[in-house]
């Protein structure tokens, strides 16, 4: 989570940068400005979803499982979530502990257990979903079609190339 409540200034990044010409003060505040709005919005998503027994983490896993109403393997949730598998237990934990989601035996190895959404956590989903929409509408606000085009063009172009990064890291 991003915890600064200013933003540095381009001076003080081109102060901080020195003579490194592979720092664009520019890419930086953007950089600080997109955490920032992040972080901000994350903490009211998780207001939201606290009031509803849940977190973001919970919410999108029965989201996922309500895709897949045959169950899941765990490491297929966390494959599909983009989370360690540790993560993905705690999170199956969570909302077994709460009635949201349930396991099946496979029928191919009885060992293995397919992560199945429950009735209650199905019920739970839907009545958030619409809600949780409207406030990301209303946190994201109105703009431009163009605007938000170039929005989710320049963020996409983000994800690769934290991905590339990632991968060459």
């Amino acid at each position: 989570m991003f915890l600064l409540k200013e933003i540095p200034d381009k001076k003080e990044i081109k102060t901080a940068a020195g003579d490194d010409r592979n720092i664009d003060p520019s890419a930086v505040t953007s950089v600080f400005c997109i955490l920032k709005a992040s972080s901000d919005m994350l903490v009211e998503i998780e207001k939201f979803f606290s009031g509803k027994n849940l977190s973001l983490s919970r919410y999108n896993a029965i989201s996922v499982l309500a895709s897949h109403p045959e169950g899941l393997f765990p490491y297929e949730l966390a494959d599909h979530m983009g989370i360690s598998r540790a993560t993905a237990s705690s999170v199956i934990k969570g909302l077994e502990s709460s009635g949201y989601v349930g396991s099946v035996k496979s029928g191919d190895d009885r060992r293995m257990k397919k992560i199945t959404v429950t009735k209650e956590g199905l019920s739970v989903y839907e009545s958030a979903v619409a809600q949780f929409y409207t406030i990301l509408t209303l946190l994201f606000g109105t703009h431009d079609k163009k605007d938000v085009k170039l929005v989710n063009t320049v963020m996409k172009s983000i994800s690769e190339r934290v991905q590339n990064y990632k991968n060459n890291s």
